[in-house]
């Protein structure tokens, strides 16, 4: 059945529903449109776009259910209002917060869920995007699935959001034709209107040159919420023009409001305030003759946040080219240093005792030095305890904080105004943090935090990975090591046991078949035994007869599993010390051609002799005839022809045998 949630939470969500206007479960084409296409993304039968309220949980967006919605003690949804990014359920029947539910036992027998919160941009739930099958998937949705559900999770809100903003501004519009129907005089007509619209709401005039062409702008009057949002008081309006009171005006605009007055349409835009460090979306429209309107909303949060969602999917793109771990933390922190504007960010390993931390290169700005190497946390202040419990610290402003006061000029040295130090557990302990500085104060919001948790989880995954990747490779070199010394001893015990007791040529094949194995061996691990390139393994085994100049190669390039190159290896070195002994390359004149292709899904490679000695046929059949009778697979198709003027071997075998073992 449906979890519970606290009640703060719950108030919050349903103070949010009420002030987009979504109470009433509202139909949306435009999010029927999204829950289309989630469905068509993740293969899924159904798909919503879901509001839950305080009784009822309503279906805004929907596609494979003509349900307007469910109780909300049936909503699967309501257990996704508290996850971080997204809830995925591989199979709702087992799952004990699903396995009771009706929609679960009864039809239509959901069984697979995935839900991605919407988030409003102060931070609250107020329902889903989710996608649902009637079949379990044990394997949950594709990584690319998961991107793409969350992203139009994202524009669920951004068609939520402009519904709003068009709301707002239909309501200033209708209330300004309200006002001017009861108000007499035009300061008193706006004034009232303008004092009670929650964005800034501003009265404008266009300015024209002496042909008519609209050239700039003067603002005649504003509410309060405009000029805490501009910067700027009533009276530097009043003696300023437009593109004089904004440096950063478009050249456009003015040609714009010339286009607004002349048909009417009103006009959107996106803005942003350097000096102000804002953005805004604001709405245009014409009133009368020269005269426009223009509501003003602030996005910068909203901006900010579409920044740092960006700014981690860029990081997972980054961290999967990383093969170090001063790659992975300069990446890391370049990218939250310029995301979130600080002066400068890193990474540090965390002592046991957490005492001391290891910062790794940094990224500074601003001309602020590298603070990379050892430091102790005693000497920036009372952070250990905090840090110690596993919390983050977060530091507004160095010089009033009660923990960093007493250090505030040793703080001020390294230029750090404000800091965090967020860590990263491993083994129940702190083993690392993520360090942001800014050179002035600032206040940290809760968005930049948790922005900050999610690169520093990130960053311990990928450096943990690194250092995996690097362990792993240093066992593969040892147990290569081991492996050759066995076959150096093996080939030395053979030596030992059987010399005097048998001929000399069988003994010598048998450790030249041992070094053969030897070199096909190295050539795996350069690859850590997950197969060879063709043309790497030939190069490799040929070059051990030292007659390269003599040997002409060529092929396409062709991945090999490890069996089959150590197969290719045995069978090249049976061709080559054959040629050397008896053929092509036991003469100074002699040459081989090696040459494969690929036909139909099968690999054919031709072994050809000439120049050499005449060649006889073999009398029998040895070890060296069956290896290369069973072929680059070990099923046979080997053609061999000992012609007068040169051995020939044909082999042939399909990809799919050669890639696989």
């Amino acid at each position: 059945m449906g979890a519970t949630m606290e009640s703060a939470e719950r108030d919050r969500r349903l103070a949010a529903i009420d002030a987009y206007g979504l109470a009433c479960g509202l139909v949306d084409p435009a999010q029927d449109d999204l829950a289309r296409l989630a469905a068509l993304i993740c293969g899924a039968p159904v798909a919503l776009v879901t509001v839950i309220d305080s009784e009822y949980q309503w279906f805004n967006g929907r596609v494979g259910t003509d349900l307007p919605g469910t109780p909300v003690d049936q909503a699967i949804c309501i257990h996704a209002l508290d996850a971080r990014d997204m809830l995925v359920i591989p199979d709702l029947s087992v799952d004990p917060r699903t396995a009771d539910n009706p929609l679960v036992t009864d039809n239509p027998a959901v069984r697979f869920y995935a839900g991605v919160p919407l988030r409003t941009a102060d931070g609250a739930v107020i329902g889903t995007l989710c996608v649902l099958d009637m079949l379990p998937r044990p394997d949950g949705l594709t990584s690319e699935q998961r991107d793409a559900l969350a992203g139009l999770a994202r524009q669920v809100m951004t068609t939520i959001e402009l519904r709003r903003s068009v709301q707002e501004r239909d309501a200033a519009i209708a209330a300004i034709a309200a006002a001017e129907l009861q108000l007499s005089g035009e300061e008193r007509r706006w004034q009232r209107v303008f004092e009670n619209i929650g964005d800034g709401f501003a009265l404008g005039e266009v300015i024209r040159d002496v042909v008519g062409q609209v050239v700039d702008w003067r603002y005649l009057d504003a509410n309060p919420a405009w000029f805490a949002l501009a910067g700027f008081d009533r009276a530097a309006m009043l003696r300023s023009t437009g593109r004089a009171l904004d440096r950063h005006a478009p050249d456009h605009w003015p040609r714009e409001l010339d286009r607004l007055l002349a048909d009417g349409v009103p006009a959107s835009f996106v803005h942003r305030a350097p000096e102000l460090g804002r953005w805004f979306r604001g709405r245009c429209f014409r009133i009368e003759d020269d005269r426009f309107g223009v509501i003003l909303h602030d996005t910068t949060e909203e901006v900010a946040a579409a920044e740092r969602q960006a700014a981690l999917i860029r990081l997972g793109d980054e961290l999967r080219e990383c093969h170090s771990v001063a790659d992975i933390t300069r990446a890391a922190s370049a990218l939250v240093g310029e995301t979130l504007g600080l002066t400068r960010a890193g990474f540090g390993r965390v002592d046991p005792d957490v005492t001391l931390v290891d910062i790794e290169p940094d990224w500074t700005s601003g001309g602020s030095v590298s603070i990379a190497g050892r430091h102790f946390f005693a000497e920036y202040g009372a952070l250990r305890e905090v840090l110690a419990r596993g919390d983050a610290v977060v530091v507004n402003d160095v010089r009033t904080d009660p923990r960093t006061a007493r250090k505030a000029e040793r703080m001020a040295a390294i230029t750090v105004g404000a800091l965090v130090n967020m860590p990263v557990r491993r083994d129940g302990r702190v083993a690392a943090i993520f360090l942001a500085h800014d050179a002035r104060p600032r206040a940290w919001s809760a968005e930049e935090l948790t922005f900050l948790r999610k690169v520093a989880d990130r960053v311990e995954v990928g450096v943990a990975q690194v250092e995996a990747e690097a362990q792993q490779e240093l066992m593969v070199h040892e147990l290569s090591h081991r492996l050759k010394n066995t076959l150096a001893m093996v080939q030395a015990i053979a030596s030992q046991t059987l010399r005097g007791s048998i001929d000399r040529a069988p003994l010598d094949a048998f450790e030249r078949r041992l070094q053969a194995l030897g070199v096909a061996h190295d050539v795996l691990v350069t690859r850590n035994w997950a197969g060879a390139d063709m043309a790497t393994t030939v190069r490799q085994v040929i070059a051990v007869f030292g007659c390269d100049d003599r040997i002409d190669l060529s092929g396409p390039e062709v991945p090999l599993g490890a069996r089959a190159a150590l197969a290719l290896a045995l069978i090249l070195h049976e061709l080559g010390t054959n040629a050397v002994k008896y053929g092509a390359l036991s003469n100074a004149t002699g040459r081989i051609a090696l040459h494969w292709r690929i036909e139909d899904d099968r690999l054919t490679m031709e072994w050809r002799e000439r120049g050499g000695p005449a060649v006889t046929a073999p009398a029998r059949r040895g070890f060296g005839s069956k290896l290369l009778r069973l072929g680059l697979a070990g099923t046979g198709g080997t053609e061999l022809d000992y012609a007068p003027e040169g051995v020939r071997a044909v082999m042939s075998a399909a990809l799919t045998d050669l890639a696989g073992g």
